[in-house]
């Protein structure tokens, strides 16, 4: 790596072009746009990285830098901020998993028409980690020693994640084989559902048992369950939801909640929004009106009505949805969700796509932010999953005629 200092004073900089230790020029193009977006730039120190032109300087104190194409183009402009500016939902990350004090510097960085956070926590957590403009986690580089997501594997892999491995499975009784959403309760229970019985199963992952079979409706097809407090939420591939109170005592009560959406949509995945008093509802197939996009739609909790518009539009010919290779039926095929779920320990919206294998997280204009494959080989239909308190994932997945229904647990890289 080549260096090259300059400093200037004041106003008025001392040219590279004529560099009184005779170091190699700098492109004419490169300083003059730096001189005039920032002319009162202190302790300015340029570094060429291949053929790029990276400035680090300091204006009233404040780092800052920048980095040029040879043209002078502006790549990426990176300025120190106080942390009182970060996004809320990334320093609610911060101090539930590295306490208050853990923050050494951030950074506000603009990139490709984008800003994102990059946040150099103390000497003692040795991290780096950055959040997008929401505040939602994108990477984090441990250089210390980096617990991974990724594991060796000689399987495709989609945006360099290889397929995750289980750090536990349970087989489930042969009345769940066709499990089809799961959401956790405390103690180690998860209630599940399936796609014929009206019937919401308590499984005990201690003693590996069913233990409690709640009747909630007659026969039909139940796709995804939420949980809040003691009511559970049982979502129908029509979009009706079934509201189940006093779910755990002796006389639960059900109200059903007729749907509002279109029968195209095929509704599976549903998810409880805490911070907006809401449930979210991810349909697998599709609605025309909208285009090519498709839609998270939105149950009010506080006055128990369902919204016909989305709230979350995923644009289905983004390039991360495009990338995979796979030969699609049609243009919503790329997409196909069977269960989303919030990970509170970071802030981010998962979902599962069962019949493309993947786990992806998107942000709140629809966009994917990872792209995660899962392993056919231990996954056959995985059309559920949620995450606990501490950001461990357990993911359901259908049996077969002489497969059993599985639960399987993942601990690394969702907190």
């Amino acid at each position: 790596m080549k260096k090259y200092i300059i400093i200037f004073l004041a106003v008025v900089g001392t040219s590279a072009c004529d560099n009184p230790w005779g170091i190699t020029k700098l492109p004419e193009a490169v300083e003059d746009n730096f001189v005039k977006m920032h002319p009162t730039a202190e302790r300015v120190e340029w570094n060429l990285e291949q053929d790029k032109y990276q400035v680090e300087f300091e204006i009233s104190t404040r780092e800052r830098s920048a980095l040029f194409s040879a043209d002078g183009k502006l790549l990426e402009y990176s300025e120190e901020i106080d942390e009182q500016y970060l996004p809320s939902a990334s320093m609610h990350y911060l101090q539930r998993n590295f306490g208050d004090n853990a923050i050494d510097e951030v950074h506000r960085v603009k990139q490709d028409r984008q800003t994102f956070y990059r946040v150099n926590l103390n000497p003692e957590e040795d991290a780096v980690l950055e959040f997008d403009e929401n505040g939602q986690l994108l990477e984090q580089q441990v250089q210390a020693q980096t617990a991974s997501l990724l594991t060796s594997s000689t399987e495709t892999t989609v945006n360099n994640y290889a397929p995750m491995e289980p750090v536990a499975k349970w087989e489930l009784p042969s009345e769940l084989r066709e499990v089809s959403g799961i959401a956790l309760l405390e103690n180690n229970i998860v209630a599940c559902v399936q796609d014929e019985d009206g019937v919401i199963f308590l499984y005990d992952l201690d003693k590996k048992e069913v233990t409690r079979k709640i009747a909630f409706a007659e026969g039909g097809d139940y796709e995804g369950i939420a949980i809040v407090e003691n009511t559970a939420y049982v979502l129908r591939s029509d979009g009706a939801i079934y509201e189940v109170t006093h779910l755990q005592g002796s006389k639960p009560k059900v109200t059903l909640h007729k749907s509002v959406l279109a029968e195209s949509q095929d509704t599976e995945g549903l998810a409880y929004d805490k911070g907006n008093n809401r449930l979210l509802i991810a349909p697998k197939g599709y609605d025309d009106r909208i285009g090519d996009y498709k839609g998270i739609y939105v149950f009010s909790l506080a006055n128990k009505k369902m919204q016909e518009q989305p709230v979350i539009k995923i644009p289905l010919t983004q390039e991360k949805l495009q990338s995979s290779g796979k030969k699609q039926k049609n243009k919503y095929s790329v997409l196909q969700p069977s269960s989303l779920d919030f990970n509170d320990a970071t802030g981010e919206l998962f979902l599962i796509d069962a019949e493309n294998f993947l786990l992806l997280t998107i942000n709140i204009e629809g966009q994917v932010q990872r792209l995660i494959p899962l392993n056919k080989d231990q996954l056959r239909q995985p059309e559920g999953f949620a995450f606990n308190d501490k950001g461990e994932l357990f993911i359901s997945s259908e049996g077969s005629k002489k497969e059993q229904g599985v639960i399987l647990k993942y601990t690394n890289g969702f907190n």
